[in-house]
């Protein structure tokens, strides 16, 4: 199937692609594709190697305890550690994002172009941090494929509805512009948490806890949960927990969630 005309470089833009074209795009590695993930990560992880663990790799993934393990050192890449290193690459795909909508506030770029660019940095994000949680391209699969693309296809229908607000002039063309696009490469952060999350009780855990993140200024509620609240609520089943991304402060969220 090829590409919408909305998808093209160079093209006017006449819409977001469709269901069918998403599902296709989501779903389908391609080189490039390949390529700006191995880009991310192995640039500015601080962790290169991890995508590709395997026998006679740097790392492995140990599926009893579901950990990488540094063959060369014999230590494990922590959970904790592993979120630090996904909110680095997450950060340098919302300043290619925020860039990318700078050049359409500028007008070097057209609307579908811009649309594309965003597209791919979403898939190449958001399809690294899956490959991570489950293991690396060692474990990867149709059914995996699937999976990710029911996982993330929300985050690219609010995607598709900011960009029609672009198209309407709903939404201006101004540094909130700039800052909303950058918000879906902050969402790494909650895509690994909410993999997690939804991992838990498989991994037989029964309770969940919200902890602060490392920023100063937590949300409070308002038209949404608020972090503080959250938080405050201490151990609570993990079926009651708030998926990260949904409390007030949206994608910006930098809580994560630990389980007993």
């Amino acid at each position: 199937m090829q590409p919408s005309f909305a998808l093209r470089p160079g093209s006017i833009y006449t819409g977001p692609a469709s269901q069918a074209e998403t599902h296709l795009f989501l779903t389908i590695d391609t080189p490039e594709n390949i390529a700006l993930m191995y880009e991310l990560w192995n640039g500015y992880s601080g962790v290169p190697g991890l995508l590709d663990a395997g026998p006679g790799k740097k790392y492995i993934y140990d599926q009893a305890r579901r950990t990488y393990v540094n063959t060369e050192t014999g230590r494990d890449v922590r959970p904790e550690q592993l979120i630090r290193h996904v909110r680095k690459v997450s950060y340098e795909a919302s300043v290619r994002m925020k860039k990318a909508t700078q050049q359409l506030i500028a007008g070097i770029i057209m609307l579908t172009v811009w649309y594309g660019r965003m597209r791919d940095l979403m898939r190449a994000l958001y399809r690294t941090i899956w490959i991570l949680a489950i293991g690396g391209f060692l474990f990867d699969d149709d059914t995996q494929r699937n999976l990710f693309y029911l996982f993330t296809l929300l985050q690219f229908n609010y995607f598709d509805n900011f960009t029609e607000q672009i198209f309407t002039g709903l939404q201006p063309l101004d540094g909130f512009a700039m800052t909303r696009a950058g918000m879906y490469g902050s969402y790494g952060n909650g895509e690994l948490q909410n993999i997690f999350l939804m991992d838990a009780e498989d991994k037989g855990y029964l309770e969940a806890r919200r902890i602060l993140g490392d920023n100063e200024n937590h949300c409070f509620d308002g038209d949404r949960p608020g972090c503080i609240e959250l938080a405050a609520q201490g151990w609570i089943p993990v079926r009651a927990m708030l998926p990260i991304g949904e409390a007030q402060c949206y994608s910006n969220c930098h809580c994560r969630i630990i389980y007993r």
